[in-house]
This record gives C-alpha cells, sequence and structure tokens, in this order.
C-alpha cells in the first residue's frame, strides 16, 4: 500500500502556495487519498509515488476543501480591526467567499443569468433575438450580413463559442466590476476589481481558491485593490457550498432587498 509522506506534502504544499496545512485534516486526506490508490485498478503501479505526484494528490483534496479545516490562517488584524498587509510571503492562499457584480444591477444580472441559463439547458432563446420558425430559421425573414456570412462561409472559418448554430450571439454574463470577499477560514477582507481581471467572473464557485500576490489595502476602508497581476485563480468548489450558485445568491440578495 503506498504511504504519503506526509511532512514532505506539507512541507511542498507550504513552498508552492505559501500555506500551511492542518495535521488533523491532512490526516483524514492522506487516510482517503491511499484509501483511493489502494482501490484503483493499477494499485500495482501506485507503489512508491514520487513526492511531487503525492502532493499533487493532496492538492487536488485541499482545493475543494473548506479553507477553514484545511488550513492554518495567515491574515492578521491591525489596531483598527482590518487587515492593513498580507503576510510578508510573496503571495496569500485564500478562498473565495463571497463575489459579486457591483458595477451591474442585481436585477439586470438575474436576467442575464436567467436568460443564459434558459439558452443552455432548455434552449429558449434569449428576448433579443427573433424566434425561429420550424426549419430553424430567423423568423423575422431579414437577410443579414450575418445570415450571408453563415451561408457561404461557414465552411471557411473556425467554429465561433461566442455565436450559436444560427450565427446569433450567445446570451453571456455580464462584467463590470468584480467585488471579492476573501477569507483564510478565519479573517475576511473585501477586494475590489480596479480594472477587468480575465480570469476572475462573477460565477466562479464559491470557495474557490486564489493566490493574491500584490495589491493594496485602501483606506479607510480596507478594500484590497486587484488587477491581474496581483491574483491567481487556482480552482477548487467544495462541496459544502454548491448549492450557492449565481442564481441563488441573486434571488437571495433581491429578495432581501439589497
Amino acid at each position: 500500500m503506498t504511504m504519503i509522506d506526509r511532512a514532505g506534502v506539507t512541507a511542498g504544499i507550504k513552498r508552492k502556495y505559501g500555506v500551511s496545512i492542518r495535521p488533523q485534516w491532512l490526516g483524514k486526506c492522506v487516510e482517503h487519498v491511499e484509501a483511493e490508490l489502494a482501490n484503483a485498478s493499477n494499485a500495482s503501479d501506485a507503489h512508491n509515488l514520487h513526492l511531487e505526484v503525492q502532493t499533487r494528490l493532496v492538492i487536488e483534496q485541499l482545493l475543494n476543501s473548506d479553507i477553514g479545516e484545511s488550513c492554518i490562517p495567515a491574515l492578521t488584524v491591525g489596531n483598527n480591526n482590518q487587515v492593513n498587509q498580507l503576510p510578508g510571503t510573496p503571495y496569500t492562499f485564500l478562498q473565495v467567499q463571497e463575489i459579486m457584480d457591483v458595477g451591474i444591477s442585481k436585477h439586470a444580472m438575474w436576467e442575464a443569468v436567467r436568460e443564459k441559463e434558459d439558452f443552455e439547458q432548455r434552449g429558449i432563446r434569449p428576448s433579443y433575438l427573433p424566434a425561429l420558425d420550424e426549419d430553424g430559421d430567423d423568423s423575422s425573414g431579414v437577410f443579414t450580413a450575418n445570415t450571408q456570412a453563415n451561408t457561404q462561409g461557414s465552411a471557411a472559418h473556425a467554429p465561433n463559442d461566442d455565436v450559436d448554430a444560427n450565427g446569433d450571439r450567445k446570451p453571456k454574463i455580464p462584467h463590470g466590476m468584480l467585488k471579492l470577499v476573501l477569507t483564510d477560514g478565519r479573517t475576511r477582507i473585501s477586494a475590489l476589481e480596479l480594472t477587468p481581471i480575465p480570469q476572475l467572473n462573477v460565477g466562479l464557485p464559491i470557495g474557490t481558491k486564489v493566490l493574491v500576490k500584490g495589491g493594496q489595502f485602501m483606506q479607510p476602508t480596507g478594500l484590497l485593490s486587484l488587477d491581474a497581476d496581483g491574483i491567481q485563480l487556482l480552482g477548487g468548489a467544495p462541496a459544502q457550498y454548491e448549492q450557492f450558485t449565481l442564481r441563488t445568491r441573486l434571488e437571495s440578495s433581491l429578495r432581501r432587498g439589497q
């Protein structure tokens, strides 16, 4: 049976992400990983795994855990009861606890999410597009440049993820200015996207892990300013947060009148 090198894995994660793992969580994680390896069909090849592979297996579990259960907190609060600076390490391992777009109204965002889900799950076309007739053609009867491009040159162009099979623009979630609440499992900080960060979007699963590499705390609000160079998306989607989809969070907020 493969035995995970707990000390080596802990040190590897510390070097990679700058975070210290709780020994209790690591113990349960290692038991799970070792059991999975023992049950694998290629178990005979799973013995003596390289430390790098062992670390990668534990990181997979780490990203899908709740940070409060798996990691030792690293943020410190100043005399003003706010976090005024990040730890001195090159980056800080944090979890997205909340994310919302403050540059777009919640109702407008909810409408966009509903139309996108209707289009993807049930094939319902957005209200801003004309209905299709029984043959799947645009019922407006208007021969547009877009239609011409589809009929004459579709074979010569690579597929475009932004349009559907009829050449119409797919519904998309708008991107204004994101505000995030990040946590180390004990302390929360709010961060604001000052310039668009391509890897972030309002639909990220709650519990997603990130590395914060920079940014400044703005006074007196205590908001951390973020740009594309100051944050790295790691991923993860803890099961205990899966019910908190963007749509459910928006609907809850709208019901409360926020």
